[in-house]
């Protein structure tokens, strides 16, 4: 039997009518067509949520690292997004009149995506150049619009001041999975800051390492008991922007410098940390 014959019939023998082939072709190429789509939708994770400006001739996709990084990236039950960095970039945008998109995506999808181009912007990003070449190669970063302090916190009964990480030699510290830390500590690694917080909070810990905002956030949104200390570590951070919207970068500049000078960026950081936003940086920032 030719080739051709051989393809009318199903595999038990049954017989197939070669005016119905085309349809099952069509089928096939449908359903694969479907599968295409669905794990091209799936490297996003959940739906980027849009915020328009009143010109939106330009939209820029931000990249939000996944899961949430509290104060500085977080999704509300509405699914709008929260946080420092994500009010920083929306004072940005509406002196730019600027559309954001924020993309929610893991580390390894978020990094992935601003090399292929997908992404124009991440927030919050200390310029590093031990990163791969392909991510250097793409990267333009802005001045620097805030600063990240480490910090050690633990419990108030502890008899000695603790202000840098020598002073921790020997002693059972919490971290954060994946973190570097001084091998002279003993430490205890878990997923996330929240989880140290809590723990030298309830005294299953007594030393835990985490950033100094963090630390400030929770203790005073939670009402959790521990001391922090001064930063023993410091390090500015800034927009990484992609080489192809580097028509961004010196407007976004000149708008970092302005909202710095006008007290606007230190206000919004205390709205988190420290007190009250002033209405008129409210208002501004829920209109986008």
């Amino acid at each position: 039997m030719s080739i051709r014959a051989r393809s009318t019939y199903l595999t038990d023998g049954t017989a197939v009518s070669k005016a119905i082939l085309p349809t099952l072709a069509s089928a096939v190429i449908q359903t694969c067509l479907l599968i295409l789509f669905l794990q091209v939708k799936s490297l996003y994770g959940s739906e980027p949520t849009v915020e328009q400006n009143r010109d939106q001739t330009d939209i820029i996709r931000v990249g939000v690292p996944q899961p949430d990084v509290i104060p500085f990236f977080w999704q509300d039950s509405e699914g709008r997004f929260q946080g420092i960095y994500a009010d920083t970039l929306r004072l940005i945008a509406d002196h730019l009149s600027l559309t954001l998109e924020f993309v929610p995506l893991s580390q390894a999808r978020l990094k992935l995506y601003f090399e292929q181009g997908y992404i124009d912007i991440e927030a919050g990003v200390i310029a590093d150049q031990s990163e791969d070449y392909p991510l250097q190669q793409a990267s333009l970063f802005s001045r620097p619009f805030g600063i990240v302090n480490e910090v050690i916190i633990y419990r108030p009964e502890l008899s000695f001041p603790v202000f840098i990480l020598k002073d921790l030699k020997g002693r059972r510290v919490a971290t954060v999975r994946g973190t570097s830390v001084p091998d002279t500590l003993i430490r205890e690694d878990f997923s996330n800051q929240w989880q140290i917080a809590q723990r030298v909070h309830r005294g299953w810990n007594d030393i835990g390492l985490m950033k100094e905002a963090t630390a400030l956030f929770y203790q005073s949104s939670e009402q959790l008991n521990y001391i922090i200390s001064l930063p023993y570590a410091s390090s500015p951070v800034s927009l990484r922007i992609h080489q192809k919207r580097k028509d961004l970068l010196a407007p976004i500049n000149r708008t970092i410098t302005q909202l710095e000078q006008s007290g606007q960026l230190e206000a919004l950081v205390c709205h988190y940390l420290c007190g009250a936003l002033p209405d008129e940086l409210v208002q501004s920032i829920q209109n986008r």
